[in-house]
């Protein structure tokens, strides 16, 4: 189903405080999608270079995802304020990412209980420290008060939200684009909130070691979830169609390509991943990196020299 049937009926409800972080988009019935930016952090968008959201249940909101600094967390509330008055109750955490958990502090003094799965709040505490020096040059004084604070509670596997009337679902398949990438399923509306599992209109940003898991987590997205909505973690409300072609397709041409170029002999995964023709994907934006290309195809090539079955 293309992407602009999927959004059909959806409410814009962006307001003059956030039009420069993100639009909120009404996904379902009481289900939104924040959508930010494409491009890098700054100071106009807080951080918010991703897409998150919020979900509204009788009891209260669960935020997805709380943003990429304190000013950023305020204006996803200020956003939730313009839908309902409810109070927050939880905000989970899909990924390990700044952008993802570095408005836990604000919402934790909220009253909202941090929810991340176990192998997130590894990869915050091994990274957190080192993602606060190269977040501040690029937010400036939007930086300013923003405090790291790690999840209140974590899962192995699965964990489902103690909701009435909505399940809730929090899925940690094995990691995507960091280890602790997960899902959150919406089985009654059949949405899904990707987190970086799935970037739409944006080329990938492929970390060391992490194309295997990747692949295999949208395996598990198409063949199992089958969602009929996929809010991604960049990109705009989509569908499964468009989530394989922008994110599935990109990691196994890029790790099909690099395998062949070991088979005719490449000696070492620089030369196998080099001047490799990425063209079928210059629709999407960042493309014109060819650094982020280049650093693509190295990370694919040194996950199948060290391990060809992985």
């Amino acid at each position: 189903m293309p992407i602009n049937r999927i959004i059909v009926g959806c409410m814009l409800l962006a307001s003059s405080l956030v039009a420069n972080a993100f639009d909120t988009v009404r996904v379902s019935d009481n289900i939104y999608a924040l959508i930010g930016d494409l491009g890098q952090r700054s100071p106009a968008n807080l951080g918010h270079n991703m897409t998150s959201g919020f979900i509204v249940a009788d009891e209260g909101v669960v935020v997805i995802d709380t943003g990429g600094s304190r000013a950023n967390a305020e204006a996803i509330h200020a956003a939730i304020r313009k839908v309902t008055a409810k109070k927050i109750i939880y905000a989970i955490n899909t990924g390990g990412q700044d952008h993802r958990w570095f408005g836990n502090d604000y919402f934790r003094r909220q009253g909202a209980k941090i929810v991340a799965a176990d192998s997130t709040a590894k990869d915050m505490r091994d990274r957190g420290a080192e993602q606060v020096e190269r977040i501040k040059p690029l937010l400036g004084d939007k930086f300013a008060s923003t405090q790291l604070v790690y999840p209140d509670t974590t899962f192995a596997q699965r964990m489902t939200l103690p909701f009435k009337g909505i399940t809730i679902e929090l899925i940690h398949t094995g990691g995507a684009h960091t280890p602790g990438d997960l899902l959150v399923w919406l089985p009654q509306s059949s949405v899904v909130f990707a987190g970086d599992t799935v970037f739409a209109e944006r080329l990938l940003g492929i970390l060391p070691d992490s194309a295997g898991r990747w692949i295999k987590s949208l395996e598990y997205l198409r063949d199992t979830l089958q969602p009929r909505i996929v809010v991604p973690g960049h990109g705009r409300v989509t569908d499964m169609q468009q989530a394989l072609r922008d994110s599935h397709d990109y990691l196994v041409f890029l790790r099909s390509a690099v395998t062949k170029r070991f088979a005719d002999g490449a000696f070492d995964p620089v030369e196998a991943s080099q001047n490799l023709d990425q063209s079928r994907f210059s629709y999407l934006k960042n493309y014109e990196d060819l650094g982020l290309r280049s650093r693509n195809a190295l990370a694919v090539a040194e996950e199948a020299f060290k391990s060809p079955q992985k």
